[in-house]
């Protein structure tokens, strides 16, 4: 293999859990197009409370970016404001990665109205709702262009990052747990929490000794723990992954070491396993022994993907022979086939490009590889931490594996082909690198990498989540806790 293959493969091999640790700082409902929403905030309410807090934000020691909280209260209710700043680096290529959230809520912190922005390089999306009954309106700008949507919810959810002020109105008792709701807006949809005070414990800061709450906050199965001060305000929060947010001064807020150059994706969180894989873009059969997985981690098991008491056995499948498009039943595969925000299937652009790209009245499997080595070649490869959206893709024609397998998936969708979007580790010059790839039905379930432009999955591909955006975000469960053995490769 070249060396510029190599790099191809191994920069596209880690960029998936750069795009987690976004999607997790900035923080199945049916919904229906709506036009015309209008939105307007508040701006002229006499605050009679503010706080505005700053803090660092750390992984393994190392401070990567920071955020900054605002907390107003009105007479009406509260504002939180927050923005949030960081600097991803993956093999020498280095993303700044910027976002803005404003919420209000009423006295209760039940959530009225947010804003939020999520910028990465050249990709900018932004997302306007307001609650209204039992419903959030929303208004999601990507790509220059504006879609409006509605979400059943049910109950109000919390205001997002309200969490402090959630646990001074509860009055958290001692191994007592309480569930709320919030809206998270980069998935656009409602997550439940769990919010428990575990006890008391000694913290040091910056050479302080502080005397904490512990809160403990669950989140689709993520816990993560945040230090209370005697007045209640969060001076520390730690996660997964190894990152922690410090409280820090605004004036030093921007402060980093000399030489910083973001979080270094490839040093982090790269899984070198005992034993090599000869030729891994040509494997077929792949036993591994992976230690380190979770308890109670719901582990994917299919036809191609076997897992049992830690050792996952894999051997690729082929279509099947003599299938038919015609053979499909669309009832069964209804969730494979929807239109969703991140792959607009039945977008008249996405129709339209999809079967020129195949040229075909019927559906055939050629028709499916011809989508995939279109999205290969026109889909210039960069890392992007930013949340997928297949229209953006299709304007900036940029993107790194979350973006290849987004559009892919839109595109064999619009000609009835069912698809889904998975996440999972790849192996790449010695080592296993988080990554997002596809499978497509025909006749089984076949796995393929628009990304690397495999028409076939090698075996290396080991399958973690599928579904949202919010199933994604479990693989964190598993990073830097996975060791891995290779038993046999061929």
């Amino acid at each position: 293999m070249k060396k510029s293959r190599k790099l191809f493969f191994f920069i596209f091999g880690i960029i998936c859990i750069a795009w987690i640790i976004t999607i997790l700082f900035a923080l199945k409902f049916p919904f229906k197009k709506r036009k015309n929403i209008d939105f307007s905030f508040a701006l002229d309410e006499n605050v009679i409370e503010l706080d505005i807090c700053g803090y660092g934000i750390y992984v393994h020691g190392e401070k990567i970016g920071y955020s900054i909280s605002k907390q107003e209260k009105t007479k009406q209710g509260f504002r939180i404001s927050e923005k949030s700043f960081m600097n991803i680096s993956a093999y020498g290529v280095s993303q700044e990665v910027t976002t803005y959230t404003v919420s209000e809520a009423d006295l209760d912190l039940k959530l009225k109205t947010f804003y939020s922005e999520i910028i990465s390089g050249i990709h900018t999306v932004r997302t306007n709702g307001i609650i209204e009954n039992d419903s959030i309106f929303l208004v999601i700008e990507s790509a220059g262009e504006k879609e409006s949507v509605v979400l059943a919810i049910g109950d109000k959810p919390f205001i997002p990052g309200s969490i402090e002020r959630v646990a001074q109105e509860l009055k958290l008792q001692p191994d007592s747990v309480y569930h709320y709701a919030i809206f998270e807006p980069t998935s656009e949809k409602i997550v439940d929490i769990d919010i428990c005070l575990r006890g008391k414990e000694t913290i040091t800061m910056d050479g302080k000794t502080y005397e904490t709450d512990v809160v403990v906050v669950k989140m689709i199965g993520i816990e993560s723990k945040l230090y209370l001060d005697e007045e209640g305000k969060l001076l520390m929060e730690s996660s997964p992954m190894g990152i922690t947010m410090k409280r820090e001064p605004l004036d030093k807020i921007d402060d980093f070491a000399k030489g910083f150059e973001g979080l270094k994706i490839y040093e982090t969180y790269a899984i070198y396993p005992k034993g090599s894989i000869k030729n891994p873009r040509k494997s077929k059969h792949l036993v591994a022994d992976l230690i380190g997985v979770a308890e109670g981690y719901n582990f994917p098991t299919d036809e191609r993907q076997k897992y049992s008491n830690g050792r996952v056995t894999i051997d690729v499948v082929e279509p099947v022979s003599g299938f038919s498009i015609s053979d499909l039943d669309a009832a069964k595969f209804k969730k494979y086939l929807a239109s969703t925000i991140f792959m607009p299937c039945d977008d008249d652009e996405f129709i339209s490009l999809a079967k020129e790209i195949s040229g075909n009245n019927e559906v055939t499997h050629d028709d499916i590889l011809r989508i995939m080595d279109w999205v290969y070649k026109n889909i210039k490869k960069a890392p992007t931490f930013s949340i997928p959206y297949a229209k953006e893709v299709l304007k900036t024609k940029v993107g790194d594996c979350n973006e290849h397998a987004v559009l892919f998936s839109a595109l064999v969708r619009a000609i009835g082909v069912p698809s889904k979007v998975v996440v999972g580790i790849v192996y790449v010059d010695g080592a296993f690198y988080y990554h997002a790839w596809n499978e497509y039905y025909w006749g089984r379930w076949i796995a393929c990498d628009p990304t690397f432009g495999l028409h076939c999955a090698d075996a290396t591909h080991i399958k973690l989540e599928e579904g949202t955006l919010l199933d994604f975000i479990k693989v964190v469960k598993l990073v830097g806790q996975l060791n891995i053995n290779i038993i046999e490769s061929f």
